[in-house]
């Protein structure tokens, strides 16, 4: 049986033109070399090498066996070498769910830096709302999702990501559009157009928390459409909204974003990742160790590898 060690031997015969010098690169003895492309040689019933005093040189029959085997040494090489970047994590795919903006902020620039440290790795994205995210990652069609907020789910584990401002999202002409800080009570009386779907609830519930008070409960419209659509409305200007930051990539003609300060500061959310504890895809794990070392996170429990 011709073995692989037996075409490395052919080739590097080939190569150094003689038995002698290739033995001694291979660092292995010159009648071993010598015994093993014999072997060949009678097993094929060709005769690969003609042997001289001045080395050994391919027959025709030498130089079309060679190149085959160039070939099949090369696939193998590189089977290997696939085989330990996917056991790695560093080839292979990455189902990543998310229902934030894709146009800016962190999601973009993690998965865009993630995509060229590890341009083997194949990043699927799929933007669904909180119930759909996690069904996918209970069925194993998503690896990850990424969400707004750290509330814990059965069954999943999860960790804080990074967080993003909130801004307010208003027609270029409101009153507001002027001032350098806008804060939570300078909001009372005005209407607000939300998404229905995520993370539109989340938002609602922290503008009741923000602005509710004994005698007034803010004005809030709640409609079945998407993100873009909602900032189209905006400005017709009837309505302000609350976003995120990465939704600053999102360019609406006639609509301006402005942060909303509290005493210590600007307001910003936070975003978590989420995932099933048995997955055991490798590209997983890479990328949480990546995400740990973007974004100077405390490190994982039971992690031990760094991104490269």
């Amino acid at each position: 049986m011709i073995e692989l060690r037996h075409l490395r031997y052919l080739m590097n015969a080939a190569e150094a033109g003689s038995f002698s010098r290739a033995a001694r690169s291979m660092n292995i003895k010159q009648a071993t070399l010598s015994r093993h492309i014999l072997e060949v040689e009678k097993r094929l019933g060709l005769t690969l090498f003609d042997r001289g005093t001045r080395g050994a040189t391919l027959t025709p029959h030498g130089e079309t066996y060679l190149r085959t085997a160039q070939r099949i040494v090369k696939e193998f090489e590189e089977l290997n070498a696939w085989v330990r970047a996917t056991k790695r994590g560093d080839a292979g795919k990455l189902a990543v769910g998310f229902y934030t903006s894709f146009s800016a902020g962190n999601l973009r620039a993690t998965l865009s830096e993630f995509g060229k440290r590890f341009p083997a790795v194949k990043v699927h994205g799929f933007e669904r709302d909180r119930d759909m995210l996690l069904t996918g990652i209970e069925n194993g069609l998503l690896d990850i999702a990424i969400m707004i907020g750290e509330t814990p789910y059965q069954g999943q584990m999860s960790r804080p990501f990074w967080s993003e401002r909130i801004l307010l999202a208003m027609p270029e002409g409101h009153r507001l559009a002027d001032r350098e800080r806008i804060h939570w009570t300078d909001l009372t009386g005005e209407r607000f157009l939300l998404p229905e779907r995520d993370p539109g609830p989340e938002t609602r519930n922290m503008l009741f928390g923000k602005l509710g008070m004994p005698g007034y409960t803010p004005e809030i419209e709640m409609d079945d459409i998407g993100r873009d659509t909602v900032l189209s409305a905006i400005a017709l200007g009837k309505h302000i909204s609350i976003v995120a930051e990465s939704a600053l990539g999102i360019h609406v003609p006639g609509v301006v974003y402005r942060e909303i300060h509290e005493a210590n500061g600007h307001i910003r959310i936070g975003f978590s990742g989420y995932w099933r504890e048995d997955n055991d895809n490798a590209v997983l794990r890479r990328f949480l160790d990546f995400v740990t070392f973007r974004y100077s996170l405390p490190p994982m429990i039971g992690s031990q590898s760094s991104p490269k």
